[in-house]
């Protein structure tokens, strides 16, 4: 059996994508930017517990939501319609004197059991009787009744051998995992490991601890433990011991292969199972912080949240990364909620529900607030042709039936959303920003939204040939700039030259609606380009009446010019074209039941994605692949060929 994980070449997951480009349309680029974006929308913020801290999430096996915080003991809380609104909270658990019992964890077992843990933590003056430990209760009825308290393990009775923060996993097995932070096993230094006990009856008993992870000299802290698609159990933790910054809580990824299950195997400070989640350096430290939560999106991309006083004046908030399946190249850093100048988002939390949506929770000011973000790793256009009126209807052609594929705006609370639609005339895309103070002048100070294209997919560093920006004004004017071959700079067309655009903006008292229509002859086509992969970004220009200055908002991660680090957009086939046409050159492709299969044709790479962008499936060097199962609709397949030829089909 080889256990030998090799991080750099994990890192280059979905090669597929910085592929699907021809070689000539490389300017000073890089390879382009892969991996979900997370759109949170603030419309969804919703209070979950009036009063607590701590907070845990899960979906239920009925579809429910259940969430638990630490409120003078244990409280819990159901919703039934995803968050939308939440029961009165329900204490569980009551403080016994002198014994606070605090940061819960909760999980449902495969056979419908509920468990929730928390953590006896004694108050000055300690006294032996009243130890650290992990204790939990079990619910068989879907949360209705309780049992009495499940003991599974105790500390010792002081600060500093005691035990910390309990985290819940499943494996496919049945056998049920408990993680904690673990400072019993040394009573003579400041040491802490990661432990665990394990559970065969479904709870209610369970083993003596053993060690995961620990770094000599230092403390592993705060775990979160998953099953990545990849095979491996994965822990994320906040490690203090990494060189160069020491006593700096850095997230941390240890893992272990499935079948080995952590039997005798423990990560040690200089194992190759052990990295940072982010690549800090000593120039460019970035973000960084404790209290790591990490979890795993349906299609196997990881999502990974912790707390950082970064650009914050010290305050903490809460920073959520996407990683690759390997729980590594943790990017698309977003801070989901905007605080107050005095608030703080301490001890959060993720949830991932339904088909992948993210939830994010965090205890703000004693009481824990919740929000959903949407993974996003392509931006599509369907066949459609909405009335260019600047309003927005209902199915009015656009993606989403509100035109709400991307929501933005969270960084300075003007939500902006986007979305796009095609004919074989023009390129359609509408956006509507919330805002009630309004800057309409005439010229580039004003508010607008900007779109940028790349519609060569050039992934370039500078405005290249075939990279335009539309900036959309709300004084009902518009801006049209161009890259050029070899350029490293915008262009501008003549004032009045607008490629024909057709544009309209609709202004109310507390938004304003902007739709246009670019015509595919004003960005070098004779249709449109329904199998070319192009680049997409949106900005959002915002100022106010008070402030000259405007300020800028667009995908995270995104660098204003810099296409390579854009979206992967595509237009979707006409549904009523039926399936693309295949060139008499191009290699058959067949689906066989379960199996698309490549026909004459040397394949590179064959990459499934789902219509909302999900990549659900990818093989490289081989002419066949097995279709995801429980797939049902339409599947895009896009593959690569050695001579650089891409093929996108609709299966």
């Amino acid at each position: 059996m080889n256990h030998n994980i090799n991080k750099v070449a994990n890192k280059v997951s979905c090669i597929i994508v910085s592929l699907m480009f021809s070689l000539s349309a490389l300017a000073e680029g890089e390879a382009p930017y892969n991996g979900s974006r997370i759109f949170w929308d603030t419309a969804t913020k919703v209070t979950v517990f009036p009063n607590g801290g701590y907070a845990r999430i899960i979906q239920l096996q009925d579809g429910r939501l259940m969430a638990v915080t630490e409120n003078n003991g244990i409280d819990i809380s159901f919703s039934t319609n995803k968050g939308g609104t939440w029961s009165s909270q329900t204490k569980i658990v009551s403080n016994p004197s002198g014994l606070p019992e605090c940061v819960p964890d909760l999980i449902q077992l495969s056979d419908g059991t509920i468990l929730v843990a928390y953590n006896p933590r004694p108050t000055e003056p300690y006294s032996e009787e009243r130890k650290f430990g992990i204790r939990l209760k079990r619910s068989t009825d879907n949360g209705m009744t309780w049992s009495d308290e499940v003991y599974v393990i105790d500390a010792d009775y002081e600060a500093g051998t005691g035990c910390w923060e309990p985290s819940f996993l499943q494996l496919p097995s049945g056998e049920v995992h408990l993680y904690y932070a673990d400072e019993h096993p040394y009573p003579e230094n400041n040491d802490q490991q990661i432990s665990l006990c394990r559970s065969f009856d479904n709870g209610q008993t369970w083993s003596s601890p053993e060690k995961v992870s620990y770094r000599q000299g230092w403390r592993d802290g705060m775990p979160s433990a998953v099953i990545l698609k990849d095979g491996n159990i994965a822990i994320a933790y906040e490690d203090n011991g990494w060189a160069g910054f020491e006593w700096n809580f850095m997230p941390t990824i240890s893992v272990c292969p499935l079948d080995v299950n952590w039997h005798n195997w423990w990560t040690a400070g200089d194992s190759p199972y052990r990295w940072q989640a982010r690549n800090y350096d000593f120039v460019n430290s970035g973000i960084r912080g404790g209290a790591p939560y990490l979890r795993v999106l349906p299609w196997g991309e990881t999502v990974l949240s912790h707390q950082s006083d970064y650009n914050n004046d010290g305050r903490q908030n809460m920073y959520v990364y996407v990683g690759n399946e390997h729980a590594q190249d943790f990017k698309a850093a977003c801070a989901p909620f905007s605080l107050g100048m005095n608030e703080e988002a301490l001890w959060t939390s993720l949830a991932v529900i339904d088909t992948g949506i993210v939830v994010a929770v965090a205890p703000i000011s004693g009481h824990v607030e919740m929000m959903k973000g949407y993974p996003v790793r392509q931006l599509n256009a369907p066949f459609g042709s909405p009335v260019v009126d600047g309003t927005q209807t209902r199915n009015e052609g656009y993606y989403k039936p509100m035109a709400t594929q991307m929501i933005l705006g969270r960084e300075y609370g003007t939500r902006f959303t986007g979305d796009f639609a095609y004919n074989n005339d023009s390129l359609y895309f509408t956006s509507r920003v919330s805002d009630t103070d309004q800057v309409a002048v005439t010229g580039s100070f004003g508010d607008g939204i900007s779109l940028y294209l790349d519609t060569k997919y050039a992934s370039a560093t500078y405005p290249e040939d075939g990279i335009f920006r539309f900036f959309f004004r709300l004084d009902g004017t518009m801006q049209v700039m161009y890259g050029e071959k070899g350029g490293r700079t915008w262009q501008r067309k003549a004032d009045g030259d607008t490629l024909n655009i057709n544009y309209k903006v609709t202004r109310k008292s507390t938004y304003y609606v902007i739709e246009a229509a670019i015509p595919w002859a004003g960005l070098g086509f004779d249709t449109a380009p329904v199998e070319q992969m192009m680049r997409v970004n949106v900005m959002l220009q915002n100022r106010s009446k008070t402030n000259s200055t405007p300020v800028y908002e667009m995908l995270p991660d995104a660098k204003r010019d810099a296409s390579w680090s854009w979206m992967d957009f595509v237009l979707l086939e006409n549904p009523a074209s039926g399936i693309g046409k295949v060139e008499a050159t191009e290699p058959e492709i067949i689906v066989d039941g379960t199996q698309l299969n490549v026909i004459n044709g040397n394949v590179i790479s064959i990459m499934l994605y789902a219509l909302d962008g999900r990549c659900i499936g990818n093989c490289k060097g081989r002419n066949a692949i097995q279709l995801p199962s429980g797939t049902n609709g339409i599947v895009i397949a896009r593959i690569l060929l050695d001579d650089g030829t891409i093929i996108s089909r609709k299966i």
